[in-house]
């Protein structure tokens, strides 16, 4: 069923947010990492721009972990059984959080090492 209105969408994304949240393991370790590396930016007064990158940087992170978990999801619905060509979807949606994993991380130490 689509959305009416703008509203109902936002309200299905925040929907999801939190469904990834309350289950799924890595996006609530993303969270406790970005938390500690915050808490440690406003300690070392990281710059503005540091804030900025880390945001994007953040929200690259979780929306990849939103779609690796939907996809996760939907290649489950479309067959339980172990096929190599399903785990190469998962392994590839997987690989785009790690890309941007590796990418906070190297930016946040870069950061961190200018101000240190």
């Amino acid at each position: 069923m689509k959305n009416k209105t703008f509203i109902q969408s936002v309200k299905c994304a925040i929907s999801g947010l939190i469904y990834a949240l309350r289950t799924e393991k890595n996006y609530k370790y993303y969270f406790a990492i970005y938390l500690i590396t915050l808490g440690i930016n406003i300690i070392f007064k990281i710059s503005s721009i540091g804030y900025i990158v880390q945001l994007i940087m953040t929200t690259g992170v979780f929306g990849c972990e939103c779609l690796n978990t939907s996809i996760e999801h939907l290649m489950n619905i479309v067959d339980e059984s172990i096929r190599p060509e399903i785990k190469i979807v998962k392994d590839v949606a997987a690989g785009s959080v790690l890309c941007w994993g590796i990418g906070y991380f190297t930016s946040w130490i870069i950061f961190l090492v200018g101000v240190v």
